[in-house]
C-alpha cells in the first residue's frame, strides 16, 4: 500500500472533524494550533474552521498566513497546504472562525504516534561487545529511524545507536530495537540493507527534544518546498 493517497475533498471531509493548523508563516506564529471543521464550499474553494487555539487562547491568524492543514479521521490524516483568507467572528452564527483555502483533492497519510520526516544523516551503531559500524538514515521520527547498512541484522535484535542530530542534540550508544526488515538495494554492485529501528528507553525530556527537532525540520522543509 502506498504511504499516501489522494482523495476528493468532498468525499472525506465532514463538519465537526478535528483539525490541526501547522503555521509556517508568519514566523512569530509558527507552531501547531487546534481547530475543527465548521463548513466549506467547493465552489469558492474555502473552508471555515473554528478560530485556532493554543493553550486555551484563541489565535486570530492574519490574512495570508501559510498553514499546513491536518484533518484528523481516526487512524488517518488528510493533509494539504493552504493560506488564511480571513479570521474573526462569523456573521453567519457569531462563532470565532478562520477561513482557509482548500484544494480539490487532499492527501491521506497514515497517522502515526510520531511524525516521520525524510532525513539523511550519518551515524554509527554497534552490537553489544562488537565494533562500531556506520549507517546512513533515510527518515526519522522521535520514535525511531530507517537506516541503511551493509551487514545483516535480525528483526528483534538490539543495537546501540550513536548519531548527532544538531550541536545540542545527540544520541550516544542509545539502546534501539530492529523492528522491520526493509529489504535490500544494489548500489554500484554493493548490497545495502534497510532496517527500521525503534529507540528504546526514551524518557520524557529526550522525547520532547526529539519531537521538537522533527517539528523544526518540518517547518524548514515546507519553507523550502520539500514537504507540502
Amino acid at each position: 500500500m502506498p504511504l499516501s493517497e489522494l482523495y476528493g475533498f468532498e468525499s472525506v471531509v465532514r463538519p465537526g472533524m478535528p483539525v490541526i493548523l501547522d503555521v509556517s508563516s508568519p514566523e512569530e506564529l509558527e507552531g501547531e494550533y487546534k481547530s475543527q471543521v465548521y463548513d466549506y464550499s467547493m465552489r469558492t474553494k474555502r473552508m471555515r474552521v473554528a478560530m485556532p487555539s493554543h493553550k486555551g487562547r484563541l489565535v486570530p491568524l492574519p490574512e495570508g498566513s501559510r498553514v499546513y492543514v491536518k484533518i484528523i479521521d481516526r487512524g488517518s490524516l488528510y493533509v494539504f497546504q493552504g493560506s488564511v483568507v480571513w479570521s474573526g467572528k462569523s456573521k453567519q452564527d457569531g462563532l470565532p472562525s478562520t477561513i482557509v483555502t482548500i484544494p480539490e483533492k487532499v492527501r491521506r497519510v497514515q497517522r502515526r504516534r510520531f511524525n516521520r520526516i525524510p532525513l539523511k544523516v550519518v551515524g554509527k551503531y554497534r552490537r553489544e561487545d562488537k565494533d562500531y559500524k556506520t549507517f546512513s538514515s533515510l527518515d526519522f521520527s522521535a520514535g525511531g529511524m530507517l537506516i541503511i547498512i551493509t551487514e545483516e541484522l535480525e528483526v528483534g535484535e538490539k543495537i546501540l545507536v550513536t548519531v548527532r542530530l544538531k550541536p545540542d542534540l545527540e544520541l550516544t550508544d542509545h539502546p534501539s530495537l530492529v523492528r522491520r526488515d526493509g529489504g535490500t538495494k544494489n548500489v554500484d554492485g554493493q548490497i545495502l540493507r534497510l532496517y527500521g529501528i525503534e529507540f528504546l528507553s526514551v524518557d520524557l525530556p529526550l522525547e520532547k527534544k526529539l519531537v521538537r527537532f522533527v517539528m523544526e525540520k518540518e517547518i524548514e522543509y515546507r519553507k523550502k518546498g520539500i514537504l507540502i
